[in-house]
């Protein structure tokens, strides 16, 4: 129970900060307390008025570094390997919420219903994206400039009950629209974030323009640009009962107004995305007929392929598998570059100057320049225990997430935090 003099501490102390212009501290000041605040309150700190934006520009900045986000009895924690234990809830999502991808402090989000949005961890905007439940129709002919659809829809239906694990239903039909009998009928479930995950997101912080894409089931893929009018789908290829003979994708990234596609047949394609109306690079894509091609070597199982932008510009594929060595087989990461000379594929030992990976992200990162623990340097590939399993029977990992060296091929272990972890790092643009 409070006595009287507590009372009159907090009334007092109630009065001060109502009288007191927190916009008007001594620079100097402010500038220590902006100094010592966690990594997330110290970029909200710009936010404030314009006078902390002033000082803060004073500040010496954060090192940037790779963070994870955990998932926990369907709640969601940001996990700062520096402080460790640690974490931070976040706040002003949907329930049920799962990461996607990330681009800076925004990250790509989905729920249980079905629902995508981008979301600020520093400001907490939210840019609800269009319902995939309305028609989403084919475009086609994206090699020229005049892109259309040509009648075939798609849809998502929400289930009643996502909280047992099916979200919905994914449906096709053909060009008779939707008063025709599907051609085709899928579940959805929580997969669409964890293992088959694959999206990317980018967005412009000056503008607001932005560009959302992802893959589903390895046949389609969904773009949403700012100012279209919903989703598009971009499987032109799909031909019922050809199964595995349609060409898929298998992973994607996006950097300088280009859609970099990793296709089933080891091709990379590449969309422009400058225009109003997206159109396949041609001539300009000195990757188109160079496929990639990687045989095991030994005892090697490759278990999956991804690529990502170094800063050059240049396509990275980056093959994740498992090696036996001394009777136990060990996740290993190999990465290849395309010699632009000679067009063939050749394995590379380092990323790039200064530059680290973090498995799926789609773009090389800035190592972090300060030690920051856990392994995480130049040269380094930061993945989760999804990018290298399932493995054979009786393999598992340490941890759920892990930390590649590629110069020593060791692997640091973070301690295991959370049910489920995502790497992401956030303000790295």
């Amino acid at each position: 129970m409070d006595t009287p003099n507590d009372l009159m501490r907090e009334e007092k102390g109630q009065k001060v900060s109502e009288n007191h212009d927190w916009s008007k501290l001594c620079p100097d000041l402010l500038q220590n307390i902006i100094e010592r605040l966690s990594f997330v309150d110290f970029y909200r700190a710009q936010i404030v008025c314009s006078d902390w934006y002033t000082v803060w520009k004073t500040c010496v900045k954060k090192t940037l570094y790779p963070w994870r986000i955990l998932y926990d009895d369907d709640s969601l924690m940001l996990f700062d390997p520096r402080e460790d234990k640690k974490t931070r809830k976040l706040l002003g999502l949907s329930d049920n919420s799962y990461y996607m991808a990330s681009f800076g402090n925004w990250l790509l989000m989905v729920d249980s219903r079905l629902d995508f949005y981008i979301f600020n961890l520093i400001t907490c905007q939210r840019i609800d994206l269009p319902s995939m439940e309305t028609p989403i129709h084919k475009r086609i002919n994206i090699s020229s400039w005049k892109s259309f659809d040509d009648g075939h829809t798609v849809r998502f239906k929400r289930s009643n009950k996502p909280e047992y694990g099916e979200w919905g239903h994914f449906v096709e039909y053909g060009k008779c629209g939707q008063s025709a009998k599907p051609c085709r009928k899928d579940h959805v479930s929580k997969l669409i974030y964890g293992s088959q995950r694959s999206a990317v997101l980018w967005i412009n912080e000056k503008t607001s323009d932005y560009v959302v894409a992802w893959i589903f089931k390895q046949y389609y893929l969904f773009t949403y640009k700012k100012g279209d009018e919903s989703w598009w789908n971009w499987n032109n290829n799909w031909k019922p009962g050809q199964g595995r003979l349609n060409l898929g994708y298998l992973d994607l990234a996006y950097e300088n107004s280009n859609l970099y596609l990793y296709t089933t047949d080891d091709h990379i394609k590449i969309i422009d995305f400058s225009r109003d109306f997206p159109k396949e690079e041609i001539e300009n894509n000195p990757y188109l007929d160079h496929p990639f091609n990687y045989a095991p070597q030994g005892l090697e199982l490759i278990s999956k392929r991804r690529i990502a932008i170094q800063k050059s510009g240049e396509v990275l594929i980056i093959v994740s598998l498992l090696e036996v060595l001394l009777d136990e087989w060990t996740p290993l990461f190999y990465i290849f570059k395309m010699n632009l000379e000679s067009g063939k594929w050749e394995r590379v030992h380092s990323i790039g100057d200064d530059e680290m990976l973090i498995f799926g992200h789609g773009v090389t990162i800035r190592a972090p320049v300060q030690d920051v623990g856990d392994g995480i340097k130049n040269g380094s590939i930061c993945f989760v225990k999804d990018d290298v399993c399932p493995g054979p029977p009786g393999f598992d990992c340490p941890s759920n997430c892990g930390v590649f060296d590629l110069a020593t091929s060791e692997i640091t272990w973070p301690n295991r935090v959370g049910v489920k972890t995502q790497w992401f790092v956030p303000g790295f643009v």
